[in-house]
């Protein structure tokens, strides 16, 4: 690719396409829409578009991408980017903070009416994309026709993410989708996420989150729009929608402790229970031998005829 690349959208989408993401794209400078979805591309998180200060736009959902998200030695931060979709692929690591902090246009102030975002000093600013993708709110795939300068999503579900949520994803206030879901994140749903007021769907379901929904939820316009699945499949998770007592949740976790220390308990007792069974089985068949006179004679007898009849 030459060095004048003017290219501005990207979308070779919905393709067989294989192998690793050209470096060489991080020379198209005015890239703002990449759409490289539902491919078989290989290969890790692609640093060099960090390079690309104008992307807007990065789709990379359903492909063979692994590794950590996030790029290492970086100090690049994506200024304008309003859709980022890493959705299933097999990244794996933390949740990659560095990246989250870098993203500037999901700090933004937005008025609740959605009217639009005060991005005017953004060079990029306009009603809407002609660019057109798929994305997955609330458990249902759809089609964005045009896309709203407006519209702000994180979806990087279906991979092998682990640890806890940051609690910088509370700095995105004006970030409309998250999914996180199926993923192996653990610890607490942070309550710092209630400060993302423009928040409009919510997935952390198929983790390993644990404890109590957080109260400050509720400080969120749409809150009352999240459905049970949003949370299901955290076993330890419990409290708001999910008409889980934390209390029977926090009894059953004391019970299987007591159930683990019985059962440390049993074993204990068992192996100790070892040595004085057998000096006690051995002084019951040895100790008339020893002790009575008559008993010896008529084993050495019984002994005698066995050797004699072998012989």
């Amino acid at each position: 690719m030459l060095r004048t690349c003017n290219l501005k959208t990207l979308d070779i989408s919905e393709n067989m396409l294989q192998g690793q993401i050209p470096l060489s794209l991080a020379d198209c400078t005015t890239l703002d829409f990449v759409n490289m979805g539902n491919n078989q591309i290989d290969g890790t998180f692609p640093c060099h578009f960090m390079a690309i200060s104008r992307l807007r736009v990065l789709v990379l959902r359903s492909n063979k991408l692994h590794g950590e998200i996030g790029c290492l030695h970086r100090h690049n931060t994506w200024q304008m980017l309003q859709i980022i979709d890493l959705s299933s692929n097999d990244f794996g690591g933390t949740l990659p903070m560095s990246l989250l902090t870098s993203l500037e246009a999901m700090k933004a102030n937005v008025d609740f009416n959605h009217l639009q975002y005060d991005l005017t000093n953004y060079p990029f600013y306009e009603e809407n994309y002609g660019d057109t993708m798929s994305v997955t709110l609330k458990d249902l795939q759809l089609e964005l026709v045009k896309i709203p300068t407006i519209f702000t999503l994180i979806d990087f579900s279906g991979n092998r993410l682990e640890g806890p949520i940051p609690d910088s994803l509370g700095d995105l206030k004006s970030l409309h989708v998250l999914n996180l879901s199926h993923n192996a994140i653990s610890g607490s749903i942070p309550p710092i996420l209630g400060n993302m007021d423009q928040l409009e769907s919510l997935d952390l379901s198929g983790n390993y989150l644990n404890g109590a929904i957080p109260t400050q939820l509720t400080n969120l316009h749409f809150f009352l729009t999240f459905s049970k699945s949003s949370f299901e499949g955290n076993l330890g998770l419990c409290g708001l929608l999910l008409n889980k007592s934390c209390l029977i949740t926090t009894n059953k976790m004391e019970e299987a402790g007591d159930d683990d220390d019985d059962d440390d308990s049993e074993k204990k007792w068992f192996y100790m229970g070892i040595p004085p069974g057998f000096a006690v089985g051995f002084w019951i068949f040895c100790g008339p031998l020893v002790l009575m006179r008559s008993w010896r004679f008529a084993y050495y007898r019984f002994w005698d005829k066995v050797l004699f009849r072998l012989s």
